[in-house]
C-alpha cells in the first residue's frame, strides 16, 4: 500500500465535545485537496469519552483512515509531536489542534498550498486572534526573533511540516512550544507563514496562565543555551571560566585578596566541570 500524501494530526485531552466536527472538517479538508491522506488521533489520557468518540467515528469514516493513539494518562502535546514520526507515514504532517480554534476543512488546504520546494515547514498566523493572549504571544515571538534569528509572527500555531524533519526528534517536557527555533537550528528548515483564521473555542477550556508563560520565556534561554552549547559544553563553561577569572584580575583591588582567589578557583573549577561534561557526552556518542 503507497504511502499517503497528507498525515493530519491532532491531539486532545478531554474534548469530546468537538470529536465529531474536528474529523468531519479534517475529512472535508482532504476531499477538497484530492490527496492521498491519514488522521492521527493522540487521545491523551481523557476521561470523558474522547478516545470512544473517536473509535466511534473511525468505524464509518469510508476510505481515509483515521488511527487512535491512545495513552493512559496525560502526557502533553511535546510527547504527540515526538511520537508523530513513528505513528505516520505521509510525506508531510499537518499538525492541529482539535479544539476547533482551528477549523481543519479552512486551515489544511491553506498549509498544503503554500508548501513548495523551497519550503520545509509552514507556519499558520492567527492575525487576527482574540483570545486574549495576543500581548503575550507578540512578547514571545520578539524573544524568539532576538535568541534564534526566526522572523515569524506566530511560532506555536498549526504547520505542515515535511515528514523527515521530525525524525529522532528529541524533546524535553513542554518544548513543543519551542518547534520552530529547534527545527530552524537544528534540522536547518526553510519556513513560510501564511494568515489563517482564528475561531472562538466551542468546548472545554484553555490551560494558558501567567504562570505557563513565565516558564515559557526562561525554557526559551534554556532552549537558546542547550542548541548553542549542548554538543560543546566545555565552551560554555569557558566563556564563564574567562569571565571569571577576567574579574580576579582586573578587580583585584576592589574584590580583596580572599574574593579575587575565590573567583580565580571558580574559574578552574568550570573548565574541569566543562571538560568532564564534554567527555561524557563524547563517550556516549561513541
Amino acid at each position: 500500500m503507497a504511502a499517503p500524501e497528507l498525515s493530519i494530526v491532532t491531539s486532545a485531552y478531554n474534548e469530546v465535545g468537538n470529536v465529531e466536527r474536528f474529523l468531519s472538517g479534517a475529512l472535508q479538508a482532504v476531499e477538497n485537496l484530492g490527496v492521498s491522506a491519514e488522521i492521527v488521533f493522540f487521545d491523551d489520557g481523557s476521561t470523558d469519552g474522547t478516545g470512544a468518540a473517536v473509535a466511534a467515528f473511525a468505524g464509518r469514516s469510508g476510505d481515509v483512515p483515521i488511527k487512535l493513539v491512545s495513552r493512559p494518562h496525560k502526557m502533553g502535546i511535546t510527547a504527540t509531536i515526538v511520537d508523530t514520526y513513528p505513528n505516520t507515514a505521509g510525506r508531510y504532517v499537518c499538525l492541529v489542534p482539535s479544539d476547533l480554534e482551528s477549523l481543519p476543512e479552512d486551515d489544511i488546504p491553506v498549509l498544503y498550498g503554500a508548501m513548495d520546494d523551497e519550503t520545509d515547514v509552514v507556519v499558520g498566523w492567527r492575525k487576527d486572534r482574540g483570545d486574549g493572549k495576543l500581548l503575550a504571544s507578540k512578547i514571545y515571538n520578539w524573544i524568539n526573533w532576538y535568541l534564534f534569528g526566526v522572523r515569524l509572527h506566530d511560532m506555536n500555531w498549526i504547520k505542515l511540516i515535511r515528514r523527515e524533519k521530525l525524525s529522532d526528534l528529541r524533546l524535553r517536557s513542554d518544548w513543543h512550544r519551542f518547534l520552530v527555533p529547534i527545527l530552524a537550528q537544528k534540522r536547518g528548515c526553510r519556513f513560510k507563514e501564511v494568515v489563517t483564521q482564528w475561531h472562538q473555542r466551542r468546548y472545554g477550556r484553555s490551560n494558558f496562565g501567567l504562570k505557563r508563560f513565565s516558564i515559557a520565556i526562561a525554557d526559551l534561554v534554556t532552549v537558546k543555551l542547550l542548541l548553542a552549547y549542548g554538543d560543546r559544553p566545555l565552551l560554555f563553561f569557558g566563556y564563564c571560566a574567562v569571565a571569571a577569572l577576567a574579574i580576579a584580575l582586573l578587580g583585584q583591588g576592589v574584590l580583596g585578596g580572599v574574593a579575587a582567589t575565590g573567583l580565580a578557583l571558580t574559574s578552574v573549577l568550570l573548565l574541569a566541570i566543562g571538560a568532564a561534561v564534554e567527555f561524557i557526552l563524547k563517550t556516549g556518542d561513541r
